[in-house]
């Protein structure tokens, strides 16, 4: 299905709407096809109905693994859909093949293993902290030696040039830890997956039937790193650049009102970028952080117009969302932003233990707000 399909028109339809302010486009109707048959299900359902957003970032979506890893072990949400992009598209398809196949525990299991077979691939990684760097910089190589020679290879050559077989190791671990075909037919949970259409830099949202090892490395795909995905004669990158993660798929086509956001990025960091690497890092993060401010924005400005219209189907699943965040906050910025190209286990460890404590916190302060109130106001100043 290409970016015509119905998702994908309001998808425009919604952006549209935020850079203009006019609310007369309305989406085009979905085409209708007949609901299958309904299957009794043989376990009955627990815990509070939410779906979750997942912000990509490199290694550093170790947190979000952690903060899975909690949220599953407490047992008091129950998750009806997934969105992710870049690293969090690939927590959202383990999270959603581990659920589909075993329940949470085997979840769990599923993404510590998946995490575990990504940190093999820092023996090989020239972005790997060594001893004296961890001593003096912790993992933290901004500015190092490895940084200015990731910088210095990228702005010379492409991967077409010093990867012209298209290696990824990530297809390989994706192919042993993912039943995709499984994955397609589950009506259990939704999944949208967000990459980014070279062409035209606009959001391209793989549904659950749609959801391949080619359209998760697609959402994957940074471009100084890997080649293009190509996917029915479209060519993808990285979903972070438009989608980063996808929130009103989830608010039109999940089954509920709660959307639980996980975030890597700090929303602010009030710290002034002085240095050549410092600069280009902010920028690195405000081009990533760019597409979910839109989004956010976009939402409350549908929510405000819903409430002065004659509410539709869709103004009502606006009006009807309630927003939640865990967020990273500055927990991360110690690890600078190369370590995001670096899987050691020790670093993979070190977010995912941020992330329980983050979810620990969160969980004490506000699931008693899930169901019934937002416990995220995303009009006000950004920040956690």
């Amino acid at each position: 299905m290409h970016i015509s399909d119905p998702l994908n028109r309001s998808w425009r339809w919604a952006r549209r709407f935020l850079s203009t302010g006019d609310p007369a486009p309305t989406p085009e109707p979905a085409e209708h096809h007949p609901a299958p048959p309904k299957k009794r299900r043989t376990r009955a359902k627990s815990g509070k109905p939410v779906s979750l957003a997942l912000q990509g970032g490199g290694a550093h979506g170790a947190f979000t693994w952690g903060v899975l890893d909690r949220l599953l072990e407490d047992g008091g949400l129950r998750i009806e859909a997934l969105s992710g992009a870049s690293a969090g598209a690939l927590n959202a398809v383990i999270a959603a093949n581990g659920l589909i196949g075993g329940g949470p525990e085997t979840a769990r299991e599923d993404l510590a293993q998946f995490w575990r077979r990504v940190s093999t691939q820092a023996l090989f990684t020239p972005y790997r902290a060594t001893l004296v760097d961890r001593l003096f910089n912790g993992w933290n190589l901004d500015g190092s030696g490895q940084q200015l020679g990731l910088d210095m290879a990228t702005r010379l050559m492409s991967p077409y040039q010093f990867n012209p077989f298209d290696l990824n190791p990530l297809r390989d671990l994706l192919a042993q830890s993912v039943d995709f075909e499984r994955l397609q037919r589950n009506r259990r949970i939704k999944l949208f997956i967000a990459a980014t259409e070279v062409s035209t830099g606009q959001a391209r949202i793989f549904r659950t039937a749609e959801v391949t090892a080619d359209s998760v490395l697609a959402s994957a795909a940074l471009p100084a790193i890997h080649h293009a995905v190509e996917i029915d004669g479209v060519h993808y990158w990285d979903g972070g650049y438009s989608a980063n993660p996808p929130l009103i798929p989830l608010i039109e086509h999940g089954n509920a009102d709660d959307i639980l956001l996980i975030q890597i990025d700090p929303a602010q960091d009030p710290t002034l970028p002085v240095t050549a690497t410092e600069i280009r890092n902010r920028m690195a993060r405000l081009t990533f952080s760019a597409p979910l401010n839109r989004e956010l924005e976009a939402i409350q400005s549908m929510a405000k117009l819903a409430r002065r219209t004659v509410a539709s189907p869709l103004a009502k699943r606006f009006l009807a969302a309630r927003l939640h965040r865990i967020d990273a906050g500055d927990a991360l910025a110690p690890l600078g932003q190369v370590s995001k190209l670096n899987p050691q286990w020790g670093l993979l460890q070190h977010a995912h233990d941020i992330g329980r404590e983050r979810t620990d916190t969160w969980l004490a302060d506000h699931t008693a707000d899930v169901g019934k109130r937002a416990s995220f106001d995303h009009s006000a100043a950004p920040g956690p």
